[in-house]
């Protein structure tokens, strides 16, 4: 599992160079849920907290290399966008960032892998946190579409 994470931090720095400006490190993967930290200092605003856009970027890429590693669980060759989304900065954030994200347990993501494997274009709903001490400090939504 380290080695596959190691792969997917490679890809996300190569693919979204940014992520390797923010320090964006693929923490745990337990097969729903994908786990990412990054480096307070190079995300800090004028304020001495996290930036809204870099809690906006790394909860996006979350999202997203989910998405990712459960295409390889599934064998598909899909690919992935972000359509649309909205988050919420309930608290602030003046350390090093935790991000996580979780497939849904509504039937939503079996849905979306059925229509995928089905070669229809899909669309699926995420959510990432990022997490403080204190709890939520962030949520983000977001409105994957993919295709294969």
């Amino acid at each position: 599992m380290k080695q596959r994470l190691a792969l997917l931090q490679e890809t996300l720095h190569r693919e979204v160079p940014l992520t390797r400006t923010m320090g964006v490190r693929v923490e745990e993967h337990d097969g729903r849920e994908l786990v990412f930290l990054a480096d307070f200092a190079p995300n800090i605003n004028i304020h001495g907290t996290a930036f809204g856009g870099s809690l906006y970027s790394i909860c996006a890429v979350v999202c997203w290399g989910l998405l990712h590693l459960k295409y390889e669980d599934e064998g598909l060759p899909a690919h992935s966008v972000l359509g649309d989304a909205r988050i919420s900065y309930r608290l602030p954030v003046r350390g090093e960032i935790k991000a996580r994200c979780r497939l849904p347990g509504d039937g939503s993501y079996e849905t979306f892998i059925e229509n995928l494997k089905a070669g229809k274009r899909s669309r699926i709903e995420l959510t990432a946190e990022i997490l403080v001490e204190r709890g939520v400090a962030v949520r983000f939504v977001g409105s994957y579409s993919a295709s294969t």
